[in-house]
């Protein structure tokens, strides 16, 4: 018995050890540093909401469906001279009365702009949100992935990611009367 005492202790110690070696490095590795910035996520007023009538028809019972768009969770790793940005785009639908096929067709698009807004770059979305059951109001969440080049001296703030609906003219304008 007095053989293996030593032997457990022995054990213990270099386990403890281990496990102190390890929170060390952790907390070595962990910095005081507030990481760069993300771009800022916009989310476009006149182009955040869409309603989409039956035909020619603006009543309440021509309405095929409402939707609204939310801007999540946007992750950023910078890499060199490039950030990689990860955003999380929420779609709501509410289904309208004239929506027979339970189903809602949205298209969004997503931008990256410089800060002075000059667009770069620019990509619609598809989403098809069913209504299962009975349900009259649906979500569909997103995720989306775009890489920025930075010029020397840039960061995240010099660059704004743009969010809306891609719209006709006739919602668009039905949006601004609507507000």
């Amino acid at each position: 018995m007095q053989s293996i005492l030593p032997q457990l202790f022995s054990l213990r110690t270099v386990v403890s050890l281990s496990c102190l070696g390890a929170v060390l490095l952790v907390a070595a590795c962990a910095s005081d540093e507030t990481p760069p910035p993300c771009p800022e996520v916009v989310l476009l007023t006149d182009a955040s909401k869409q309603t989409k009538f039956n035909g020619q028809g603006r009543d309440l019972t021509d309405v095929l469906f409402e939707a609204e768009l939310e801007a999540g969770r946007l992750v950023c790793d910078y890499d060199d001279n490039e950030v990689d940005v990860d955003l999380q785009v929420r779609v709501i639908a509410s289904r309208g009365p004239a929506n027979s096929d339970r189903l809602a067709n949205i298209n969004y698009f997503v931008a990256v702009a410089r800060a002075d807004q000059t667009v770069l770059a620019r990509k619609s979305f598809d989403i098809a949100i069913p209504f299962p059951g009975n349900r009259t109001r649906v979500s569909g969440l997103e995720e989306i992935g775009q890489v920025i080049p930075l010029a020397q001296g840039e960061d995240g703030t010099d660059y704004r990611i743009y969010l809306g609906f891609d719209l006709s003219p006739e919602e668009l304008r039905f949006n601004r009367a609507n507000r």
